[in-house]
C-alpha cells in the first residue's frame, strides 16, 4: 500500500546514504522505517527511501515483529534493485561504494 505523503510519521530507524544514479547524479537518500502500528487484525509500518522513491509505503504484518522484519526486507529489496539497475551507494561522507551487507550490518 502506498501513501502519497513524503514523510514517515514515527521514525524508529533512519540511515542516510548517497546514491549515485545511473546518469552519474548524486542524491542524498534517507532510508526510514516507522514504528509498527496496530490496524484492525494486523499491523503496519511505514517505510521511505526519500531521494530514490517519492512515496511512503505501508508494509503490513500479522504482528509488530513480522511487520518490522518485512519493512526492512522491502527496503533491502528496493536497494538491491537500484544497484542491479546500475546505481551505486556510498556512505553520507562520500566513502564507499557500499554493498547491502555494509548497510544492513
Amino acid at each position: 500500500m502506498v501513501n502519497d505523503k513524503q514523510m514517515v510519521k514515527y521514525v524508529i530507524g533512519e540511515r542516510q546514504v548517497l546514491a549515485k544514479m545511473k546518469n552519474g547524479e548524486f542524491r542524498l537518500v534517507k532510508l526510514q522505517v516507522g514504528l509498527p502500528e496496530p490496524l484492525e487484525n494486523r499491523w503496519q509500518s511505514e517505510i521511505a527511501l526519500d531521494g530514490l522513491y517519492p512515496n511512503v509505503v505501508k508494509v503490513p504484518g500479522v504482528d509488530s515483529f513480522q511487520c518490522l522484519n518485512l519493512a526492512f526486507g522491502v527496503v533491502r529489496t528496493a536497494l538491491e534493485k537500484f544497484i542491479e539497475s546500475g546505481g551505486q551507494l556510498y556512505w553520507k561522507d562520500g566513502s564507499g561504494p557500499l554493498g547491502l551487507v555494509d548497510i544492513f550490518s
